[in-house]
C-alpha cells in the first residue's frame, strides 16, 4: 500500500501531530491538575503530599519533549518504509489471514511488547545499568504526564525499538498493530500522570506504576503485572524498598518473624 508521500512528509506529519498531542494534551492535563487544582491534591493525586521541585518539573518536560521528538523521527522514518517500500510484515486486508489469526496476532504482539518492556525494565534496575542510565527516569519519584519519556535518550530509543519490532517479525493487520501501539502509549500516559484514575480491568490501578517510582526497584510490568507475578517482583506488604535496595525487585524484609514461615509478605492488590 503506497501513499505516494516523501519521507519529509511523514516526518512533518509525525512531528506536528505528535507534538500537538504530547505538548497540547499534556499541557492541558498538567495545567488542570498540577497548576489549577494543586491545592486540592488530596482529592486527585496518588501522592498528594509530594510534588516535583520546579527545576525537576521543567527538566522532565523538556527531556520528555526531546525524547518524544527523537522517537517520532525514528517512527516516522519506519512508517515511510512500511507504507512506501513494504519493509514490514504488516498487511492491509483482514481476509489475508482470517479472523482467528487476527486475534492470535493481537495477543502475540501484545505479549512481545509486554515481555520486552518487563525484561528491559527489570534489566535497567540492575546496579550497572541503573547507575548509568535508568536513574535519570527515577529522578522523578512522583511522576507526571511528562515523565513517560523523561529518561536517558538511549534508553528511550531502546524502549521505542521493542514497540516497533513486532511489525517486522509478526505478520499482522496494520489495524491490529496500531491498536496495540496506541493502547501501550495510552496506558503509559495513564500510569505516569500521578492522578487517581479508575482501575482498568486486566491492567489494574495506575497506582501500581506510581509505586514503582516511589519505591524504585519493584513493580516492573507495563500494561499488567503478569511478569511481576511470575518473577515475584510485585510490591509486598512488610518489605522495605528504596533506591539503594538492589535485591531483584523483592525488597528487604526487616522483620521476617512477623511474616510467617516464608518470611514474605502478601503482594499488594492494585
Amino acid at each position: 500500500m503506497q501513499l505516494g508521500m516523501a519521507m519529509w512528509q511523514y516526518l512533518l506529519i509525525g512531528l506536528i501531530g505528535g507534538n500537538a498531542l504530547f505538548i497540547g494534551l499534556g499541557g492541558i492535563v498538567h495545567w488542570w491538575y498540577y497548576v489549577r487544582n494543586r491545592d486540592n491534591s488530596q482529592r486527585w493525586k496518588i501522592q498528594p503530599e509530594r510534588f516535583l521541585a520546579k527545576r525537576l518539573d521543567r527538566e522532565a518536560m523538556w527531556l520528555g519533549i526531546f525524547n518524544y521528538n527523537l522517537a517520532t523521527v525514528v517512527m516516522a522514518t519506519l512508517a515511510w518504509g512500511v507504507f512506501e517500500h513494504g519493509w514490514s510484515r504488516l498487511y492491509f486486508d483482514f481476509a489475508e489471514h482470517g479472523w482467528d489469526y487476527t486475534v492470535l496476532s493481537l495477543f502475540l504482539c501484545w505479549l512481545f511488547i509486554e515481555a520486552a518492556a518487563y525484561y528491559m525494565h527489570a534489566g535497567g534496575h540492575l546496579p550497572w545499568f541503573y547507575k548509568r542510565f535508568h536513574y535519570i527516569h527515577h529522578r522523578y519519584s512522583t511522576p507526571t504526564f511528562w515523565t513517560i519519556s523523561a529518561m536517558h535518550p538511549l534508553e528511550w530509543i531502546a524502549h521505542a525499538s521493542y514497540i516497533a519490532l513486532p511489525a517486522f517479525i509478526i505478520p499482522m493487520h496494520i489495524g491490529v498493530y496500531m491498536s496495540v501501539v496506541a493502547m501501550t502509549f495510552i496506558l503509559g500516559y495513564w500510569d505516569h500522570c500521578g492522578i487517581k484514575f479508575p482501575r482498568i480491568p486486566l491492567h489494574g490501578s495506575n497506582r501500581f506504576h506510581d509505586d514503582h517510582h516511589k519505591y524504585f526497584h519493584v513493580n516492573f510490568g507495563f500494561t499488567c503485572n503478569l511478569f511481576d507475578r511470575i518473577h515475584d517482583t510485585a510490591r509486598r506488604e512488610g518489605h522495605h524498598y528504596d533506591e539503594l535496595t538492589f535485591n531483584g525487585g523483592q525488597g528487604i524484609v526487616r522483620k521476617p518473624e512477623a511474616l510467617g514461615e516464608r518470611a514474605m509478605g502478601p503482594a499488594l492488590k492494585y
